[in-house]
């Protein structure tokens, strides 16, 4: 076979495992959204995340969501 590596694959394209920790509060609604919409938890968690990376995010010289920035 001429070209016998085009079958391989190229585990960094593999999607990346994320371990989160969410509250109690946090997962009974997502139990109840996944329980209204009859969608799964997991369903909803990866939606929620997709719409907050799509937000545009404050510029880094705007000081926002930065500690050093709140006083204290």
């Amino acid at each position: 076979m001429a070209n016998e590596q085009s079958w391989e694959l190229d585990p960094s394209k593999f999607p990346k495992k994320l371990d989160l920790e969410l509250s109690a509060e946090t997962m009974e609604q997502l139990r109840t959204a996944a329980q209204r919409t009859g969608r799964s938890e997991d369903e909803l968690i990866l939606e929620i995340l997709d719409q907050a990376l799509q937000r545009p995010q404050p510029s880094e010289n705007s000081g926002q969501n930065r500690p050093e920035s709140h006083p204290g």
